[in-house]
Parts: C-alpha cells; sequence; structure tokens
C-alpha cells in the first residue's frame, strides 16, 4: 500500500511529462519487476497511453532502471506520440549512453514516423546487439514487409520464433506474414506447426482453413497447362516425411512434458514389463532358470515395439481428422507419425538391452551384423501391421475394442516368456508361422546363442512383409479422400 501511495503522489505531482519533482521515499519499494508489472499490465491491454503514464512515474521511482526509460519510449511511439517520444529518447541516450536498446527504440519509432531509411540503419544495429531479444526481430520483420522484402521479413519473423519458442503471437504471427506474402504451401506449414505445437487455438485452425482456401482459389486461377498432376498439397514424398518428422518430434516433446520423469519412462516402461513377467514366470511359475531373465528381456523389448507401433497406429487416422479436413493431409501422415513416434521410443531401450547383454557375459562378434538385416525386417512387419490396423479400424469401429485382445493374445502365441523348442518338434515349424515369434526368435539366436540365424527364412519373410507394405501404400493412396467422409459418419 506504501508504494500504490507514492506512485498516485507522483501522478498527481506530475502536471507536465516528466516534470522535476520531489525526490519520493524510496523505503519499502517493491522489487523493480513487481513495480514494471503495472504499466505493463496497460501495454497488454494496448492502453498505450496510459501504459506512458504510468513509466513516467516509475522513472521518478527506479531513475537508473533502463526499462523505465525504453519501455516508455516504446509507449509513447505506440501511442503516436513521436515528439514526446523522441525527446525522451534522446534524455534516455544520455542517461544510459551505451544501451544496446536505443537502437531497437530508434528504429521502431523511426519506422512508426515512416523514415524508413532510418529506421532500417537504427535496426540493423539492433540486430547486432540485441540478437536475443525478440521484439527486435518483430520490428525488422515489419520494416522489411513495408519495404516490400518478404524474404527478409519472413526470415526475420522465423528468428523471432526462435528466441521467443513459448511465444504463441510470434508463431501466428509469422503465418500470417507468409499469407500476406501470398506463399500459401509455406502458411499452411506454418499452420500445422502451431497446431501441433500450441493446440486448441481458434487462430490456427481459422488459418488452416483460410491458406487451403486461398491455395485452391491460385490453383484454379492457373492455366491448366501449369498444374501439377500430383493431387494434394502434400503429395510430395519428401514433403511428407517432413511433415511425419515434424509432427513427430512436437508429440514426444509434448508428451514428455506432460510426466515428472519425461524421457525416464521411455526406459522404465518396459523395466516395469520385465519386473511383472520375471515375477509371475521365473518365481511364481518356476520358470526361471539360469540365463531366463536374458531370455525373458530380449522378448520383452522387442514385443514392445511391435506393440507400441501397432496400438499407437490403431486409431490415429479417426484422431486425425481435422487435419484432413481443413489441410486435405494424406491419411497415411498419421500411422505413419506413431511408426516413427514409437521407433525413436524404442532407441535408448534397445541400446539398454545391448548392455545387458555385455553385463552377462555374451561378446559381440561377426554374428552381431545379423541384427541389421533382423531390425530391417523387424520395421517393415511392423510397418505392414500398423498400416493394416490403421487401415481398416475408421471402417470398422469395432475393431479399435478388439485390439487390446487381440495384441494380448499374439504376445502369448509368441513365446515371449517361454520357450517354443520345449513343445513338440512337429510344432516347431507352425509356431514359427508367427512372424512376431520368428523375430524374437532371430533376436535370441545373436544376443543368446551367439549364432547367426536363418538368413534365408529371414529375407523370405522380410521380402513378403515389403510387399505389404507397398500394397497398403497403394491402397492409402488410391482411398485418400475416402478416409475424410468415413470418418465423419
Amino acid at each position: 500500500m506504501g508504494f500504490l501511495y507514492r506512485v498516485l503522489r507522483t501522478i498527481f505531482a506530475d502536471m507536465e511529462p516528466d516534470a522535476p519533482v520531489q525526490s519520493p521515499d524510496l523505503s519499502g519499494l517493491l522489487p523493480p519487476e513487481e513495480a514494471f508489472e503495472w504499466p505493463r499490465h496497460a501495454s497488454r491491454h494496448h492502453n498505450w497511453e496510459q501504459a506512458a503514464a504510468r513509466w513516467q512515474v516509475l522513472r521518478h521511482v527506479y531513475p537508473d532502471h533502463p526499462a523505465c526509460w525504453f519501455q516508455g519510449v516504446n509507449a509513447l511511439t505506440q501511442s503516436a506520440k513521436y515528439d514526446k517520444a523522441e525527446d525522451l529518447l534522446a534524455r534516455a541516450r544520455e542517461q544510459f549512453p551505451n544501451h544496446p536498446s536505443f537502437f531497437a527504440e530508434a528504429g521502431f519509432l523511426d519506422m512508426q514516423r515512416g523514415d524508413l531509411d532510418s529506421a532500417q540503419e537504427s535496426l540493423t544495429k539492433a540486430r547486432t546487439h540485441l540478437p536475443k531479444n525478440f521484439m527486435t526481430w518483430v520490428w525488422s520483420a515489419q520494416l522489411a514487409e513495408q519495404m516490400g522484402d518478404y524474404d527478409a521479413a519472413l526470415v526475420y519473423a522465423c528468428r523471432a520464433t526462435e528466441c521467443a519458442p513459448e511465444r504463441a503471437g510470434l508463431f501466428i504471427e509469422h503465418a500470417n506474414l507468409t499469407m500476406r506474402a501470398e506463399r500459401y504451401e509455406e502458411a499452411i506449414e506454418q499452420w500445422e506447426l502451431i497446431n501441433d505445437r500450441f493446440p486448441g487455438l481458434d487462430a490456427a485452425y481459422k488459418g488452416l482453413a483460410q491458406a487451403q482456401r486461398m491455395l485452391d482459389g491460385a490453383d484454379e486461377a492457373q492455366p491448366e497447362s501449369t498444374k501439377q498432376d500430383a493431387p494434394g498439397l502434400h503429395a510430395h514424398p519428401i514433403r511428407l516425411i517432413e511433415l511425419i518428422w515434424t509432427k513427430a518430434i512436437f508429440n514426444l516433446h509434448s508428451e514428455v512434458r506432460r510426466n515428472y520423469l519425461s524421457f525416464g519412462w521411455w526406459v522404465l516402461e518396459p523395466l516395469m514389463h520385465l519386473a511383472v513377467y520375471q515375477i509371475v514366470f521365473g518365481v511364481l511359475l518356476f520358470r526361471g532358470g539360469p540365463g531366463f531373465l536374458l531370455f525373458l528381456m530380449v522378448g520383452v523389448v522387442s514385443w514392445m515395439w511391435t506393440m507400441k507401433c501397432i496400438s499407437g497406429s490403431s486409431g490415429s487416422i479417426s484422431g486425425g481428422q481435422n487435419l484432413m479436413f481443413l489441410v486435405g493431409v494424406p491419411p497415411i501422415v498419421f500411422p505413419s507419425v506413431c511408426l516413427l513416434q514409437a521407433t525413436i521410443k524404442q532407441i535408448p531401450v534397445f541400446l539398454l538391452l545391448i548392455g545387458f547383454v555385455l553385463f552377462n557375459g555374451s561378446s559381440p562378434g561377426l554374428h552381431w551384423f545379423a541384427l541389421i538385416p533382423i531390425l530391417i525386417v523387424h520395421a517393415l512387419l511392423n510397418i505392414a501391421l500398423s498400416l493394416a490396423i490403421a487401415a481398416v479400424t475408421p471402417m470398422v469401429r469395432d475393431l479399435q475394442q478388439i485390439i487390446p485382445t487381440g495384441l494380448t493374445l499374439l504376445m502369448f502365441m509368441s513365446g515371449i516368456f517361454y520357450d517354443y523348442e520345449t513343445f513338440d518338434q512337429k510344432w516347431h515349424a507352425l509356431f514359427l508361422l508367427n512372424p512376431v515369434a520368428f523375430i524374437l526368435k532371430c533376436y535370441r539366436d545373436v544376443f543368446i546363442g551367439g549364432t547367426t540365424p536363418d538368413m534365408a527364412a529371414l529375407a523370405g519373410r522380410g521380402a513378403i512383409c515389403a510387399v505389404a507394405c507397398v500394397l497398403f501404400l497403394m491402397i492409402y493412396k488410391r482411398l485418400r479422400y475416402f478416409y475424410p467422409r468415413v470418418v465423419m459418419e
């Protein structure tokens, strides 16, 4: 209350801007950053005249803080009181002759007054002295746009988002600038990025829809001879890969931010499954023995990659209906994102498995090179199974309820916590027709048996999985415009 009293007393004492006043009693003042919230609140509501008046008051209370001066200049500039802003800026330069904020505020003031050449000179210096101040780049982008240089404006707008990645407004302004530059394909990518990074923003969904409409209108205005035969915005494979990678990375970042242990869960989850199976099958059911823990770990790590790929992809197309409607993103993007996420999360777990194998005394040899084709075939198997499940689920919604039970059945039939060689010999070939069981056998041959698996059988299964992947790619391409209608039903 003492601080507010002194503030009000100073306001009534100052009838002219920065008129000399009696030195205030500085005892019991708030910390500067808390006091500065008072004028900044007015700035956030675009009440620039009130903000300028409040900064004026604080200049008497905190005369040695540059923010009171330079942000006061900004508030005066925003309220179009350019002469007062110029006078205050000159006084601020005398008070703080080496402070880099002078160049940024001078550039913004010159730009608002229409002196673009002087603004260009000042903002060039500001970018050198204040490279981490996002407003420097925002004003530079605005100036470049006024001068018609959209290439430079987009570069500066991008730098602003890098300086303050937590500010959604900077990303939105970058996307809007791309729209004003009539680069609608780039704008759509920007709006997609905003949707991934800041979910739930109405402005992002509206921007996506507007960019798509503008792009469609531009395509219709082109002569028929110049139109592309490839359907859709994201038809180019490189563009698709970039979109899948970006969305997967942002999904993973969003996931780890929600958990206290963040990335630690990627390793803890399989270890918890391993502990449960060890207690149940190794201890309670007396199936343990020498080497059982390593046998179990190879099975659990391998199985969880397949399980996460299938379970994550199953409802992915229905979950991506907004992007299919607003932007025309191909349906195959959504299961692909889930596959990539599961694969990235598998990397530290697989490295943990290798460390556990080495800890148990198994020595790497030439047979370890067989891991490369095993991993490739395993990846192709995961892709084929995930694309198949994701393709069918939107058309048969009940399948979503059956998938968990089906995965449990597949787990029990794949030999994760038991050795199929304990069965009668006549059943071995039939058991290994299960592709997951065969992949687990290959891993165990390398890590536990110290031998190279049956490469001919591995190649045969790899060829079947590759053909299945190609077939599903063709199906997804053919049904691209079918899925948006299905998910609406």
